[in-house]
């Protein structure tokens, strides 16, 4: 009967969790918690951070409508970044920083990518998912006009431990050309 019991209580935790947060550009909602949201490039569907505390939560779907997916992530569980610095010519005087924020569950892996171009060309933002870090099942563009970012500049995404090899594909530039570069672990 115990069991029974904490099997109702779970679920019934998780059906309220997943009502509570729902995918929303930043103009659309004043909920404080919202460190990240955007829309893909092309489509109607919308990533959305918010952060719990110590925790990160990625939602993703139609803006206002129940979520399609919600990650909860914890660092050094299945929450990472990653950053690199790339120069944009040979005197190294420009370069390209990228950011990226890494969410693991299970066999997939949900890369949210942040290029950060200094004014030399316009900033960008992607969303990879990818399936046993080796198969990339969806690779796409986020709508600059539409990103709210107040998270990859911030303390709480710096102190964010490295991934260490967990994700096996990164999108990087190399000289304006975008390449796939596989990190071992």
């Amino acid at each position: 009967m115990k069991k029974i019991i904490i099997f109702f209580l779970m679920i019934l935790s998780i059906t309220i969790f997943s009502e509570e947060y729902k995918p929303y550009l930043k103009k659309n909602t004043t909920d404080k918690n919202l460190v990240f949201s955007a829309q893909i490039k092309d489509s109607k569907k919308i990533i959305s951070i918010y952060k719990e505390n110590k925790k990160l939560v990625y939602v993703y779907g139609l803006e206002g409508e129940k979520a399609e997916k919600i990650i909860v992530g914890n660092a050094n569980k299945n929450l990472f970044k990653n950053e690199n610095e790339i120069p944009l010519n040979e005197n190294n005087n420009n370069k390209l920083t990228e950011n990226f924020i890494l969410f693991k569950v299970k066999n997939y892996t949900y890369l949210i990518s942040f290029y950060n171009n200094y004014g030399v060309k316009e900033n960008s933002y992607t969303l990879t998912v990818a399936k046993n870090d080796e198969e990339i099942l969806f690779d796409k563009e986020l709508d600059i006009s539409t990103v709210y970012d107040n998270f990859f500049n911030t303390n709480f995404f710096k102190k964010l431990p490295y991934d260490n090899g967990v994700v096996a594909y990164y999108v990087t530039y190399d000289w304006n050309i975008i390449l796939f570069k596989k990190v071992l672990s």
